[in-house]
């Protein structure tokens, strides 16, 4: 009774976009109805998202969960990791069931939230109208596949639970060494799943050495899915009450994020603290030479492993320093020559 009747939510609709449209500028809100009038998509991308965006990785992860209500339903989510690998939301839709239509209206609506560039890549299940739609709509974006998702299509169609663990690791591996080395033991274990990746999806799809543009350390829609499992509740109310309580959930959320970082004397996110301090750690065992006298390259050995280390092009072969956009052990260990005594102090620049 509090959150009105089905009908109520879909009645009020216009009414709702008004609203939203009033208390979050440059909120992007379009209503499709079918040839009756009747609704049939709503798409939502709250303007502070929106503006957000520009700030965070270019890699978004999509999805879709079922409705409870009256009249069921499908609700399409985009959201993207912040610098502390949180849910950050970009766009909702609420369709009538996932589909080609379906799937080219949201991405359409996407297209006006999103800029289609190079570096921008979408992760997401093997849903059919997901890769066909991307490839239309995002001439210039990438498209990869869940790792989680596909490690399950793999275990129901060749039955190899017990090879999967390789998999794993190819598909983890940042340099092109490491992943041809896994791989190879996942052709011994078993070649249908190996001939299956290899040719019929691809390796650009799953693997992060492969992989055209940097997806950083997003190999699974994890994220998206943990956003449906928060929304459990939420997906049995009518459509109005359902989008106010995304808003006013996501709204709390950033208010105890924004209260938890204020006043901290680190630079970094806690996340990149921590996994800074973790490569340090490492890089203090490493063995580090100088190269040509070079004050930006070096080598590093160590962990039965030699690699060079570019300061100056924040680059490492073991490609990790590439990837992630963080420094790794070898660049630590590289800092730690150069900025003797003084590395301890001066880390942070």
């Amino acid at each position: 009774m509090v959150r009105g009747t089905p009908e109520h939510g879909y009645a009020c609709l216009l009414a709702y976009l008004y609203m939203v449209e009033n208390l979050n500028p440059g909120s992007r809100i379009c209503i499709s109805p079918d040839d009756a009038d009747r609704f049939k998509y709503y798409f939502v991308a709250y303007g502070a998202c929106i503006r957000g965006y520009k700030h965070m990785r270019k890699v978004s992860a999509i999805d879709g969960t079922h409705l409870y209500g009256k009249y069921k339903g499908v609700l399409l989510s985009a959201v993207a990791h912040d610098t502390e690998n949180h849910i950050y939301p970009i766009a909702f839709c609420v369709v009538d069931k996932e589909c080609d239509e379906s799937w080219t209206y949201f991405f359409k609506q996407l297209r006006y939230v999103i800029t289609d560039e190079l570096d921008f890549c979408i992760i997401s299940d093997r849903h059919r109208s997901i890769a066909n739609d991307v490839s239309i709509i995002f001439e210039h974006a990438h498209d990869g596949l869940c790792m989680k998702h596909l490690s399950d299509n793999l275990r129901k169609k060749f039955q190899c639970g017990d090879s999967l663990h390789v998999y794993y690791d190819a598909a983890k591996a940042y340099d092109y060494q490491e992943f041809n080395k896994h791989f190879q033991q996942l052709r011994d274990k078993c070649l249908k799943v190996a001939n299956c990746l290899e040719f019929d999806i691809e390796f650009d799809k799953w693997s992060r050495a492969y992989f055209s543009v940097n997806r950083y350390d997003v190999l699974t829609t994890n994220i998206v899915k943990s956003l449906n499992s928060m929304l459990r509740d939420e997906r049995e109310y009518p459509v109005t009450a359902l989008l106010t309580s995304i808003s006013r959930r996501f709204a709390e959320i950033f208010r105890q994020r924004r209260a938890n970082i204020s006043g901290s004397i680190n630079l970094f996110v806690p996340s990149a603290e921590k996994t800074l301090r973790e490569q340090m750690d490492e890089g203090d065992s490493l063995f580090v030479n100088n190269i040509n006298g070079d004050a930006n390259e070096f080598t590093i050995v160590g962990s039965g492993l030699t690699t060079k280390v570019n300061l100056l092009n924040k680059t490492c072969t073991c490609r990790e320093y590439d990837l992630v956009k963080l420094p790794c052990a070898h660049a630590m260990a590289a800092l730690r020559l150069k900025y003797e005594p003084d590395y301890g102090s001066s880390v942070y620049k």
